[in-house]
């Protein structure tokens, strides 16, 4: 994990911890963290996994997207639409095992049925001998069977590149066999990543502590659909690569049906590369740096905003006050790299809000200079200045400006509040700073704080670590409630799809969360508190403010 993003989620877990503290304040239990495994042990059998081809050919069959991006298109008569919109899974069945609907008999799809040597009789009464490759490739451009017989209309002609037809058909001949690894009648087994030394890894014990206890709270009620759920840990690297390799051990060697939760701070693209590599869906993992979109990233959920949809929201907020909207803006930001990402994402909400002009400074991490940095903003007239930098600037900028006689509006990322950021607020800043929390107390509801609550206490965990604790939890909730939705014949496809229909779901911990087929971050956007430098107190300025 590169050292400034650990720097940078210790903070965050440090300040939100701050500002959740009040609201879980009645859980009371001091007693020694279980460090049990949970779930009962079942050995699971060895899935093969798929080839490289067998994948492409999946994620057509399923999805009917390309996964090189090229078009797939379904003809219906006249009208072209999409594969995406009529998937073969979708008629045929998840397995290819054939599928009436409406009067309409889909035929099973599996290779061993398509090419048995006797043929084929349909309800309708057409006849046709086996499919060969050559064969099965004209009924889908042409919808022509085998003896020269034109398909039903209900069955969609499909304008689709030859490799990826090899790709589907390469995979027609596994799917029988192709079942997601971590399941077996009786258990599902998943994983989370955590760090277990370095700076973060109390904070990973907790939230180790909490996902182990959930999970052994769940099991003991019966588990879902009389499954019981098996945590398997790896651990973070001392750096992305190392992580990547842990996660990928994780998936192959335990062969773990899901990840829950952990923090891929860091690791971020390797870990959705390698997600999206196997097909293993990532509930709930806690990162500064979520990345969004569904094609790319169609099996990680996330369920807080990272620095970029906080710095939108921190612009939007800042367009609502037609005082601000009548000065010069100016962007302050280190060249760290979340933070030149954070302060692309201001510039461009800043133009789509009516800023024609923004004044960019960037200056090299760790050499900050608040004095020429507020002279020099001072002299352009700026009125509002978004602030983006290491520790401890945010304070040097403050003192300075006070010094000055000068007092802008500053808008701020809550994680880069550093310890004692209040207390140093000047008094003439007063109702002029403001930062950008992903979560405040008021998230956590009288339900939330109880099931919390009564988990520590049976469990015997210590309340530490809020934050990253009441993160795991949330985690968990979520990903049992996909598997709810998912229903009893569970796989990894109908979980993805169970959770791209989550919305404005109560987890009693964090914001209302909503995924959908293109939203993979539950939460976009962010709370803005206010400074009271007279009380030495955070202030709760807006309610959620959206990202976009």
């Amino acid at each position: 994990m590169r050292k400034n993003q650990r720097r940078m989620i210790a903070l965050l877990v440090a300040v939100a911890a701050a500002l959740l503290a009040c609201a879980a304040a009645r859980v009371n239990s001091s007693a020694q963290t279980q460090q049990t495994q949970t779930g009962t042990t079942a050995t699971v059998k060895q899935v093969s996994a798929l080839t490289p081809q067998e994948r492409r050919g999946k994620a057509i069959y399923l999805r009917g997207e390309s996964p090189t991006g090229k078009d797939v298109t379904a003809m219906m008569g006249e009208i072209d639409v999409p594969a995406s919109t009529l998937t073969c899974a979708g008629c045929h069945g998840l397995a290819g095992e054939g599928k009436t609907e409406g009067g309409v008999t889909a035929g099973a799809l599996t290779w061993q049925h398509l090419t048995k040597a006797y043929g084929h009789t349909h309800p309708s009464g057409r006849k046709h001998g086996p499919f060969d490759e050559a064969s099965f490739i004209r009924a889908v451009t042409a919808g022509i069977d085998p003896q020269g017989n034109t398909l039903l209309v209900a069955m969609p002609r499909y304008r689709i590149a030859p490799d990826e037809l090899a790709d589907v058909i390469a995979y027609l001949k596994r799917i029988e066999t192709d079942r997601d690894p971590g399941l077996t009648e009786t258990t599902i087994k998943v994983g989370t990543v955590l760090p277990g030394a370095g700076a973060l890894a109390a904070a990973g014990q907790a939230m180790r502590d909490v996902l182990v206890a959930y999970f052994d709270d769940l099991n003991s009620k019966g588990g879902i659909y009389s499954r019981k759920v098996e945590l398997r840990v790896a651990e973070t690297g001392t750096d992305s690569a190392a992580t990547a390799a842990n996660l990928k051990r994780l998936l192959t060697q335990e062969q773990v049906f899901s990840l829950v939760g952990g923090i891929t701070a860091g690791a971020d693209r390797e870990a959705v590369a390698l997600m999206q590599a196997e097909g293993t869906p990532l509930v709930g993992p806690s990162t500064l740096s979520p990345l969004s979109g569904s094609l790319q990233n169609r099996y990680t959920f996330y369920l807080l905003p990272g620095f970029k949809d906080q710095a939108r929201a921190l612009v939007n907020f800042a367009a609502t006050k037609p005082e601000l909207k009548k000065t010069g803006v100016a962007l302050v930001y280190s060249d760290a790299e979340l933070n030149a990402e954070a302060a692309a994402a201001v510039e461009e909400q800043a133009k789509k809000a009516g800023w024609s002009t923004i004044t960019k400074s960037v200056y090299p991490r760790a050499q900050f200079d608040a004095a020429k940095t507020v002279a020099s903003l001072r002299q352009q007239g700026a009125g509002a200045v978004f602030l983006l930098g290491t520790e401890g600037t945010e304070k040097a900028f403050l003192q300075e400006a006070a010094r000055a006689g000068w007092t802008p509006t500053v808008l701020l990322l809550g994680a880069q509040a550093g310890g004692g950021f209040v207390e140093s607020v000047p008094l003439a800043f007063k109702e002029k700073v403001f930062l950008a929390f992903p979560t405040i107390p008021t998230d956590i509801t009288p339900a939330g704080v109880a099931e919390y609550r009564a988990l520590l206490e049976k469990y015997k965990i210590t309340q530490r670590h809020t934050a990253s604790q009441l993160s795991a939890f949330a985690a968990a909730k979520i990903f049992v409630e996909g598997l709810k939705l998912a229903g009893r014949d569970l796989s990894r496809e109908k979980l993805v799809t169970a959770l791209e229909g989550l919305y404005d779901y109560e987890t009693g911990l964090t914001p209302r969360i909503t995924f959908g087929p293109n939203r993979r971050i539950g939460a976009q956007g962010a709370y803005i508190v206010n400074v009271n430098p007279e009380t030495k107190q955070f202030v709760v300025a807006s309610g959620w403010v959206a990202a976009n």
